[in-house]
């Protein structure tokens, strides 16, 4: 990846402004413990709608769309909380996912 484009980076840093944004309005304190046990939170709600998705859970009033519109707001939860506590801790992102995931590219039988 180009050291120019950042992807990661600049969605890191709009979902922190998102973010400042809630815990100031709730009068939070994010601190490490914080932004690891919101991203098991939301790990978990991610999970139970994955369950209700496929079959696997209690019958609900839901119908089959509003639990796929479930599943994608919950993973778009885990997405953002995953970049949000990798911004806290100092992780560049878009270098750890190169440098662990797509230097595989093009080299796809050493995988």
């Amino acid at each position: 990846m180009s050291q120019e484009i950042r992807p990661l980076e600049a969605l890191a840093d709009q979902l922190e402004q998102v973010s400042a944004g809630y815990a100031a309005r709730f009068g939070l304190h994010r601190d490490g413990d914080w932004f690891m046990l919101k991203l098991q939170e939301e790990l978990g709600e991610l999970t139970s709608s994955y369950v209700a998705l496929t079959g696997r859970a209690r019958p609900r009033e839901r119908d089959d769309a509003a639990d796929r519109q479930a599943f994608e707001e919950e993973l778009a939860d885990v997405l953002a909380h995953v970049l949000l506590l990798a911004r806290h801790a100092g992780i560049d992102a878009d270098r750890a996912v190169d440098d662990k995931w797509l230097r595989w590219l093009g080299d796809s039988a050493d995988v």
